[in-house]
Order: structure tokens, then C-alpha cells, then sequence
């Protein structure tokens, strides 16, 4: 009997079951909450984030899911749907949604992301501030803790180290930015999906390949575009991983400008901090060339 109780004290407790509907969140939670959670990954890396929606195989792949973590602020439009087909025991949890959101400004909602997201015109791509990111940690870490209070500590202990490694990654993040000289510091992208950046790093922002509400972009703005771009003298564009790069291509040629490497906007990438590295050594070296 005494062998049997200490056999079944040896056994590992059962992991929390939990759910990503980002790949971003997905890489938080598998810093944060280890081998204590067993994790369901919904939309993956290189998916098309903002066209995604869970199809029936993937509500039944996390089923058993008590925590469905998703980034928040507009990026997951379906969650009021999804909600409606979850069990009594499952808890969606917006992760962006205690974080301060900014606003794409009303004459930039044609640069938008896609069409859904021009309404309300809160821009849903919060983690490009690197602080942001750890404020998603505290997030993660205290819904985790509550479902799963056993392992509080254990979480606590994950979530105050991704945090250290998130504040070392904000101090490389300002210290590359500051071999840009202020004046360069103008970032023009293909949509306007990095406003957090811009305004945490002390850039600029410009938009010059938005969605109209027919999802094409107007003659008249073609040409706007192109003259804003020679007034400004901007000598760069940087397009954006998975989108359509024909028009931005159109516009740097006639403009004179040059195309940078493509950055990645939505998160679609197993690593936060190699996304944010490759981007900000491309955006670096794109404008002190």
C-alpha cells in the first residue's frame, strides 16, 4: 500500500489544457507555462492571420481547452462567434485587451490591414512595442496562475524571466534604432500596422499601399502617393510579409524610392524575438544605407 501512494505521489499532475488563436500568444505560453500546460496551437506560423477563422475540426482540437488565448483589440473578428460555440468550462481571454490601444487616425484607414479592421479604427498590432509584450507576459502568467493556482509559483517564476529577456530586447531594440539620425527616422510600410513601433521607437509613420472598401488601391491614390513619396525625398519602402508586393513595387519605381526587406507585420512567426530582431536590423540598415 505505502509503494502503491508513493508511485502515485511520483506521477506527473495533469498539464493545463490551454489554446492559441495567435502564433505570437503561442510562444508566450510555451515560455510562461512550460511543461505545465499542454497546448492546443490553432492558427499557426505563416498563416494568413487576418483571414483566419476556426474551422469545426478546430473547435473540436481544443475542446478541451479551459484558457483559448487570443491577441485581442479586432485581430480575431470571429471570437464573438466562437464563443457561442464553446462548452460551459471554456474562457476566451483577449490578451490585448488591458494593453493601451492606439488609433489608426481617420484620413490613414485606407492603409489599414484589411477591411475589417477600418471600423473603430483601433489598430490590433500592439505587440511591435516590445513593452507591450511584457505586459502580455503579466497577462498570460496571472490567467494561468488563477485556473491553475497549483502552479502559481512555477508560472510567476517563467513569466518575471521572459519579462527580463523582453526588457533586455527593448534596450537592443532603442539602441540599434539610435544609429538612425532623428531626421531618417521615417518608416513607410505598406499598411498601417506599425504605429506601436513608430511611436515607441521615435519614427514617423507612413502608409502607401492601404485597402479602399473595394480592396484596391485608387488611381488618385497611386498618384498622391508617389508625389508624397518625392516631396519627402523617402529613399525607402519596406513591404510586409504575405502581402501583395506588385503595387508597393509599382509605387517605390515611379517614386525613385528603393524596396527594403519585407517586414513582418501580423506575427505570423513561431519567435517574437527573432521578428522583431530581423525587422528592426532590416528597417536599421534599409534607412542608414
Amino acid at each position: 500500500m505505502k509503494f502503491l501512494l508513493l508511485l502515485i505521489l511520483a506521477l506527473p499532475a495533469k498539464a493545463l489544457d490551454v489554446a492559441s488563436l495567435h502564433p505570437l500568444m503561442t510562444d508566450l505560453i510555451r515560455q510562461i507555462g512550460g511543461q505545465r500546460v499542454s497546448l492546443v496551437e490553432i492558427c499557426r506560423p505563416n498563416m494568413d492571420i487576418h483571414h483566419f477563422e476556426p474551422k469545426p475540426s478546430d473547435i473540436r482540437e481544443m475542446s478541451q481547452a479551459k484558457l483559448i488565448f487570443a491577441s485581442g483589440k479586432g485581430l480575431e473578428p470571429y471570437l464573438t462567434r466562437l464563443k457561442d460555440s464553446l462548452q460551459t468550462h471554456q474562457q476566451i481571454v483577449e490578451v490585448g485587451r488591458s494593453i493601451p490601444s492606439q488609433k489608426v487616425s481617420a484620413k490613414d484607414q485606407i492603409y489599414i490591414c484589411c477591411p475589417q479592421h477600418a471600423k473603430g479604427a483601433i489598430d490590433p498590432h500592439w505587440w511591435h512595442n516590445v513593452r507591450n509584450m511584457e505586459r502580455a507576459v503579466k497577462v498570460i502568467a496571472n490567467e494561468l496562475s488563477k485556473t491553475d493556482p497549483e502552479n502559481q509559483d512555477y508560472y510567476s517564476a517563467n513569466a518575471q524571466n521572459v519579462a527580463a529577456q523582453l526588457l533586455e530586447l527593448d534596450r537592443w531594440v532603442k539602441a540599434r534604432v539610435s544609429t538612425i539620425p532623428r531626421q531618417q527616422r521615417h518608416l513607410v510600410t505598406s499598411h498601417a500596422a506599425f504605429g506601436y513601433f513608430c511611436k515607441a521607437y521615435g519614427f514617423r509613420a507612413s502608409f502607401v499601399q492601404g485597402l479602399s472598401a473595394e480592396s484596391e488601391v485608387s488611381a488618385a491614390q497611386l498618384i498622391e502617393t508617389i508625389q508624397t513619396l518625392q516631396k519627402e525625398k523617402i529613399p525607402i519602402v519596406f513591404p510586409e510579409v504575405n502581402a501583395n508586393p506588385k503595387v508597393l513595387a509599382q509605387i517605390a519605381k515611379q517614386s525613385g524610392a528603393k524596396v527594403g526587406k519585407s517586414l513582418v507585420a501580423d506575427g505570423s512567426v513561431e519567435s517574437y524575438r527573432l521578428m522583431m530582431t530581423q525587422n528592426v536590423e532590416s528597417i536599421v540598415n534599409g534607412l542608414t544605407k
